[in-house]
């Protein structure tokens, strides 16, 4: 019975990390094509660069970042759960702090724009 919890929480932590990693590639798809359209349309258009299509992107490409920031701590709670020594304990202290602070900061800046 044992084996099968420690398999399940296995397959969670990495089906977990790859929705992360598949929502930061989707805010990061979906920043990219608006810039290339903003692009497009400020080449053919005007000789002036304006910058305003481009910072309507922050945000969403921000939340993007955010969301998946937050589902990489699931997963990275999920596999300390997994082998809770004292390094892996402080591995994930270390890295979910980082994690905060940088949601934390970026939130912020979302917030300002």
């Amino acid at each position: 019975m044992e084996d099968y919890r420690v398999l399940l929480l296995l397959r969670l932590s990495n089906g977990i990390e790859l929705l992360s990693a598949a929502v930061l590639l989707v805010g990061f798809s979906k920043g990219m094509w608006g810039f290339l359209q903003h692009e497009w349309r400020e080449m053919r258009h005007s000789g002036a660069m304006a910058l305003e299509g481009i910072s309507a992107l922050r945000p969403m490409v921000g939340n993007y970042i955010l969301l998946g920031l937050d589902f990489y701590i699931v997963s990275d709670i999920l596999a300390t759960m997994l082998h809770p020594e004292w390094h892996e304990l402080i591995s994930l202290a270390v890295i979910g702090l980082l994690r905060t602070v940088i949601g934390y900061f970026l939130g912020r800046e979302i917030e300002k724009l």
